[in-house]
């Protein structure tokens, strides 16, 4: 049963990420919106990562940082955790990710936090954080 379950969550993924190949969140009104732009003006900080996984799935790097600048490393750090579980070290033994730590949710809500705050700072050189 978990077998099935990660081939359909599989499936899911790769039609979302066609879905994203092959459309543009630009010109197509039907992307969601971010809730918190939409009603207040402010940038959250996720404003931007679905014109950034467009960007990034087609190699456009820059275009990608400047969406949303936390877009890859965020997505360096889930793609590591999960793939630390099927790495084992020399001895044979389970790898454990540095997301493990009992500091890490705190370091990495103090790097969103701070981010959310650069990113609607409007004078330069933070208004490059804004998608």
């Amino acid at each position: 049963m978990k077998k099935i379950g990660l081939i359909l969550i599989g499936i899911v993924a790769l039609a979302l990420l066609s879905l994203y190949f092959v459309l543009d969140p630009n010109d197509h009104s039907f992307f969601p919106k971010c809730p918190l732009h939409v009603t207040t003006g402010i940038y959250c900080p996720g404003c931007g990562s679905q014109r950034a996984l467009h960007s990034m799935l087609h190699l456009d790097i820059a275009g990608m940082i400047g969406y949303n600048a936390l877009f890859l490393p965020a997505l360096l750090t889930v793609g590591y955790h999960y793939a630390a579980r099927f790495i084992p070290k020399r001895d044979g033994s389970e790898r454990s990710s540095f997301l493990n730590n009992r500091k890490a949710p705190w370091i990495i809500l103090t790097v969103v936090l701070v981010f959310w705050l650069l990113r609607n700072l409007t004078f330069y050189p933070f208004n490059i954080l804004a998608p």
